[in-house]
């Protein structure tokens, strides 16, 4: 991901620094302070939501999603809300709350301003990543999506040349996937 130069959003340039590991700072009780004011700002957006969501005139919500991220380049408007609905979903399961009633009252709630009602039904199931398991199905000739890869580029115990054996430049990628994670590789 490439945000230099971007405007402030929730994270300030610093913050943002800071998070990728390309900043340091002098005294731990700055970094405390810093951790501090990015979950305080994260926080109070969440927050501000119900303002947005509320109050925030329809043609200024489609010139932000139409436009610009209709507008951004590749895969990088997929990742920005796949990563906003990822952050929201972990943190949701954080608190007491279930996903399946938010995610229900949401989908409600943007469906009123249309007129309409919603049923949603989710399932999700799980099934544990580990390197082994990863590796085993590429081995055996199966496909894995972008976060699967991303998942074993990032582990300690899978080294690049290993993984670059089995992902051929033209074959296509499942998009069930977060590109930019693995882009690099």
């Amino acid at each position: 991901m490439d945000d230099t130069g971007r405007d402030r959003g929730i994270l300030s340039e610093a913050d943002r620094a800071y998070l990728r590991g390309e900043a340091e700072f002098s005294s731990v009780q700055s970094e405390r302070n810093a951790r501090a004011r990015i979950r305080d700002r994260l926080f109070e957006a969440v927050r501000d939501f119900e303002l947005l969501v509320e109050q925030l005139d329809e043609r200024d919500r489609e010139l932000v999603f139409e436009k610009r991220f209709g507008s951004m380049a590749g895969t990088e408007a997929f990742d920005a809300l796949v990563s906003a609905l990822a952050l929201l979903y972990r943190g949701i399961d954080d608190t007491e709350l279930e996903f399946e009633e938010l995610l229900n009252e949401a989908v409600n709630v943007a469906e009123a301003g249309e007129g309409r009602a919603a049923t949603v039904d989710l399932d999700v199931t799980y099934e544990r990543l580990s390197p082994e398991s990863l590796l085993h199905k590429l081995e055996s000739g199966e496909e894995l999506s972008l976060t699967e890869l991303a998942y074993l580029h990032g582990h300690d115990d899978v080294s690049r040349d290993r993984l670059a054996r089995y992902v051929a430049e033209d074959e296509p990628v499942d998009d069930g996937r977060i590109q930019s994670k693995v882009t690099e590789f």
